[in-house]
């Protein structure tokens, strides 16, 4: 990037000499030309570097520099590193104790409020007798989630009730113990050092430059639930996370969000692991792909490039989780 700017530099350094040379008529004049749209495709990119740098904020399914402004504006957390209100004992000493464990879903990528997360949704159902903490971490897998768990418990309370919230990319970690885990491609230095540029290599440039740049990973993750070796790993950790919940004598709580671009292809998937905690007698089990495929993919996803789940579709889940799992007396 510094290459460029200073070749930049040094052609409109050039645009000016001849510009104001007075021997060559002919080369001062197409020099003139040239300068005035120097000129204008200069400020063109000091606007775009500008607005991209300090208006624009949207958040992706990767880490961009329009992420990280998104991250920067809507993304706080409190002193165990969650994105959740900060608790005193006194909080939650006489109430209905419920933790919610998962990854980007539970923390909410995507949502600028955090009022609309299904974890604060089924808090605002529950009223003021229950304290709903929230533990979601993104980019985090099952066995991480139960580390998390384990942490909480040492270090506030045991939950009456626990919601592990699924996504059906939660096997990586399973894959990345057998080396089966893809690799993405790094973006280029350039496209990390400008927001100007990192928006067109993230929107345009990279799929030119690279055919599998953000290219779809839901092949390998089929793929992976399908490779006995990797379920069977996979399982391993979804039953030490059902033995923890069971040894502190908690309710268990699942909900599984299915592929959000396409729901329906990943049903097979959703069951398999709606199967593993029924065959331990965890029948509350609250599976999305019905409800998702019912919607639109513009009112289930945040965008088309952040395809987590939408405000709209999280207080869904939110009013879910209340009506099918709590509407009766406190478990």
């Amino acid at each position: 990037m510094l290459i460029f700017i200073v070749l930049f530099g040094l052609i409109g350094a050039l645009l000016i000499v001849l510009a104001r040379q007075t021997r060559l008529i002919r080369l001062r004049s197409v020099a003139g030309g040239l300068l005035i749209s120097y000129v204008f495709v200069a400020l063109t990119l000091i606007g775009g570097e500008l607005y991209f740098r300090y208006a624009f904020a949207e958040s992706e399914n990767t880490v961009t520099l329009a992420t990280i402004n998104w991250l920067d504006r809507h993304w706080d957390t409190n002193s165990a590193g969650y994105r959740d209100r900060e608790w005193a004992e006194n909080d939650y000493a006489q109430d209905l104790t419920v933790v919610v464990v998962g990854d980007s879903f539970a923390a909410g990528w995507g949502i600028d409020d955090p009022a609309d997360r299904f974890s604060e949704v089924l808090g605002a159902q529950l009223g003021d007798d229950a304290a709903v903490f929230n533990l979601g971490i993104y980019g985090t897998n099952t066995p991480e989630q139960l580390d998390n768990l384990r942490a909480f418990v040492e270090t506030h309370t045991t939950p009456d009730v626990v919601i592990l919230q699924y996504f059906l990319n939660d096997i990586n970690y399973a894959m990345l113990s057998v080396g089966a885990l893809p690799e993405a491609t790094p973006a280029p230095t350039w496209s990390q050092e400008s927001y100007l540029a990192n928006f067109l290599y993230t929107r345009l440039i990279g799929h030119l430059l690279d055919p599998n740049y953000n290219r779809d990973w839901w092949a390998e993750n089929y793929a992976a639930y399908d490779t006995p070796l990797i379920w069977d790993i996979h399982a391993a950790e979804l039953h030490a996370f059902i033995d923890y919940v069971e040894s502190i004598d908690a309710r268990l709580i699942v909900v599984i969000f299915p592929n959000m671009l396409d729901p329906v292809i990943s049903v097979a998937y959703v069951d398999r692991v709606a199967q593993v905690f029924e065959s331990r007698g965890h029948n509350d089990v609250l599976k999305l792909f019905d409800a998702a495929a019912a919607w639109t993919p513009a009112e289930r996803m945040v965008s088309p490039r952040d395809t987590h789940a939408s405000a709209a579709f999280q207080r869904y889940v939110g009013a879910e989780l209340f009506a099918q799992f709590f509407t009766d007396p406190a478990p």
